[in-house]
């Protein structure tokens, strides 16, 4: 049984330091763990070359929070550590408090972190037993049963937890030989947090029956993220196939056993920003995408995107708020930010020769307005009228961006289509001057194929 020194931490750390990395920021809440953690690297520091800042996150959770936040400036200064707090606000919404304020934590320490600066965080092994025992309780997959790997990127940096190898018993050990003080959040004995509840109530049962069970924990984990990782390179093996740009082929995902889709989905997923869903969520993802008719164009909401399928391809987009009708009037002299995050309208002046909108026929000021079906114009270079939605399709405009598409009036005539297609009728002709519309930000509206 091995037990905590600074000796040890220093071996940890060149194990799992990047090359050359010798800025250390520590997440110094003031208890126990990191406490250890600081004084620990404060005694290297000299010997190691490490250069030391504390950060420490107000949560703004407990009526004693800021006198905390005094009390670790305090005690870095006495190490001589440059220290930093961060008040944050946390917002429970759908993640619990306990979630929220996680969330909220690796977000300002996120930011927070400076170049070639690598943080270290003081998460030990009965850590990782209490987030492997809640991952099974919360019936997660392989990512969550993992638990917190030793290094990973983070923000412009890295993220190392150097603690995961020794107990909470052995720091506490350490702490009291060496004098140390810390503060002890009342927070932490409230049994209706899921942590707190493993940890004094069903940890402790679990270590009297077997003493090893925390390093057992996270030896286990560690083998998880291996598995882990064959299913990302399985994934991105299977993405190299299935995937068309930013895409996926449905015909070719029918191709792969269930098991492999789910790991490419999931893993086309995370590549967008999505929050992997859960099981019964994503089997009814791939339900609807897969087994829907060739004409249908089904669409599932999942986290702040939404995902639909037009022909034979999945797409996976922000979800965007719905357009309202209302006409919205543009003086062209100036920029025109549209609604819902379609981007921004401007007025360019073309190069002599070029072709573009007559600036002589084009009036200073414009109508937007959104389709609203029926729409039809002689487009410039076109011997005849057309309806605006026969060329959407021919020009493969996605369905779901074709009444999200600007339209340009004057008056009841249609001057032009975002900056897609003009109006023969306000066409510059060879001897006119001529500008153009400038659709800056536009979404992707066409299929890759």
């Amino acid at each position: 049984m091995s037990t905590f020194t600074p000796t040890l931490l220093a071996d940890s750390l060149r194990r799992l330091l990047p090359p050359d990395a010798n800025k250390l920021c520590v997440a110094y809440s003031g208890g126990l763990d990191s406490t250890v953690l600081l004084v620990a690297l404060s005694q290297l520091r000299a010997s190691a070359g490490y250069e030391l800042r504390a950060l420490h996150v107000d949560h703004q959770l407990q009526a004693g929070s800021a006198r905390w936040a005094q009390e670790c400036r305090r005690r870095a200064a006495q190490l001589g550590i440059a220290f930093e707090s961060l008040r944050v606000e946390v917002r429970a919404r759908d993640l619990g408090i306990e979630g929220a304020a996680r969330a909220a934590r690796y977000e300002a320490l996120k930011g927070a972190l400076r170049g070639g600066e690598v943080l270290l965080t003081a998460h030990h092994a009965d850590d990782q037993l209490e987030t492997v025992l809640l991952a099974l309780v919360r019936g997660a997959g392989l990512r969550g049963l993992s638990a917190a790997p030793p290094v990973q990127r983070f923000g412009i940096g890295w993220l190392v937890r150097p603690l995961l190898e020794f107990t909470r018993a052995e720091l506490e050990a350490w702490a009291h030989a060496a004098g140390l003080e810390w503060i002890d959040d009342p927070t932490n004995e409230h049994l209706r947090f899921d942590r707190n509840f493993l940890r004094h109530d069903i940890v402790p049962k679990l270590r009297a029956r077997w003493p090893q069970v925390a390093r057992s924990a996270t030896r286990s984990a560690a083998h998880l993220t291996e598995a882990e990782q064959l299913l990302d390179e399985l994934a991105e093996l299977d993405w190299q196939r299935v995937g068309v740009g930013q895409c996926l082929d449905v015909s070719k995902l029918r191709e792969l056993s269930g098991p492999r889709r789910r790991n490419v989905l999931r893993h086309w997923l995370r590549a967008r920003g999505v929050r992997a869903p859960s099981t019964r969520r994503l089997a009814a993802i791939e339900f609807d995408m897969l087994a829907s008719q060739a004409d249908r164009v089904p669409v599932a909401k999942l986290d702040h995107a939404e995902i639909r399928r037009h022909r034979d391809l999945l797409y996976c987009e922000p979800a965007r708020p719905a357009i309202s009708q209302e006409v919205m009037s543009w003086d062209t002299h100036h920029e025109l930010a549209l609604p819902g995050g379609l981007g921004v309208l401007r007025i360019e002046a073309v190069p002599q020769g070029g072709a573009g909108l007559s600036r002589a026929r084009m009036p200073e000021r414009l109508e937007v307005r959104f389709r609203r079906g029926g729409e039809n114009f002689k487009a410039s270079g076109d011997a005849h009228r057309r309806s605006l939605k026969k060329r959407l399709q021919e020009a493969r405009v996605l369905p779901w961006w074709r009444k999200r598409l600007p339209l340009l009036y004057a008056g009841e005539a249609l001057v032009a289509v975002g900056d897609l297609w003009v109006s023969d009728a306000f066409a510059a002709r060879a001897e006119e001057d001529a500008v153009r519309i400038v659709w800056a930000d536009r979404p992707p509206l066409f299929a890759p194929r």
